[in-house]
């Protein structure tokens, strides 16, 4: 028995001269794979010059089939192929090694940062890898990305959020105005003076809460100098010229909309609140004037149709 092992050890020593094993990697089992290691070894992989060093880190930790993708754009399927992938993106940045976080677990999914660094320590680009990982362990499929990282989406304002609940979607789109009627108390119906009976505009609701509406006389005098309105000019505007915009909550069980006017062509509209109460019948959209109205007008309604 020593006999043999002494063989045995010549034999190990032999192999390593030719393979770079070693002879403890050979006479120790495999230390199991975590998601710490698996990240590390992969990280260090993308960092390794030495394709036998990289390979051996990928066979390691990457799955035979796996496949990686990002906006370069780079689609590597199986090991060989992101090696080669690796080696191409060494040329381009020599010396450049990854320093990765630690990964984040969401069910089957990972999440890991890193930074790519220059040899002088300066840095390159950051970005993030989407992992999905295999049965085994191994890393199955890898999603990257480069740059900053995106800005959060804005929260929306208290009075919007509505809006953003599902409360408002069959307000959600742009309409462009077919009428804007007034009832007089006396029972008769006019055109709304501010839009007269050819009137055109727009009202436009988005998604995320936010409403701009702008409508008026279709036939506006024209002003005798262009971008210089006369002060008869300029104070005809709002007679016959409707223009706000700010952020809208609808309220379902009342059947209404409230636009909060952060901005209007009137200044005294702006931080007003405008109450409409409205309903959606295929592609018209009928808005009707809440309380308070001008002292002769019993009501106010504005149609739209959906522009598509």
């Amino acid at each position: 028995m020593p006999q043999r092992g002494h063989e045995l050890r010549i034999a190990c020593a032999v192999l390593f001269a030719t393979v770079g094993l070693s002879c403890a990697a050979m006479a120790e089992p495999a230390k199991p794979l975590t998601l710490d290691s698996a990240v590390t070894d992969y990280c260090a992989a993308w960092s390794a010059a030495d394709r036998g060093v990289r390979d051996r880190l990928l066979a390691r930790v990457w799955a035979p089939d796996g496949v990686y993708s990002d906006p370069e754009p780079t689609l590597a399927k199986g090991r060989t192929a992101l090696s080669d992938a690796v080696a191409a993106f060494q040329r381009q940045y020599p010396g450049a090694h990854f320093q990765c976080s630690a990964p984040q677990m969401h069910h089957g999914a990972m999440r890991v940062t890193w930074i790519l660094l220059r040899p002088d320590g300066s840095q390159v680009t950051q970005g993030e890898d989407i992992y999905d990982m295999a049965r085994d362990g191994r890393i199955q499929r890898v999603v990257g990305f480069f740059g900053d990282p995106p800005q959060a989406a804005p929260i929306l304002p208290a009075k919007a959020s509505a809006a953003a609940q599902g409360g408002a979607a069959p307000l959600v789109g742009t309409w462009r105005l077919v009428s804007a009627t007034e009832r007089m108390r006396d029972g008769t119906e006019r055109p709304d003076p501010n839009v007269g009976a050819q009137g055109r505009g727009y009202i436009v609701y988005t998604a995320t809460g936010q409403v701009c509406a702008m409508l008026g006389h279709s036939q506006r005098a024209r002003w005798a100098i262009a971008d210089q309105p006369s002060a008869a000019e300029a104070g005809a505007i709002p007679e016959n010229l409707v223009a706000y915009c700010g952020t809208y909550s609808v309220d379902e069980a009342g059947g209404f909309v409230v636009h909060h006017v952060e901005i209007d062509l009137s200044p005294n509209g702006t931080g007003t609140d405008r109450k409409r109460f409205f309903t959606v019948t295929g592609d018209r959209l009928v808005l009707r004037a809440a309380p308070p109205l001008p002292e002769d007008v019993q009501a106010l309604t504005i149609t739209w149709e959906r522009v598509r």
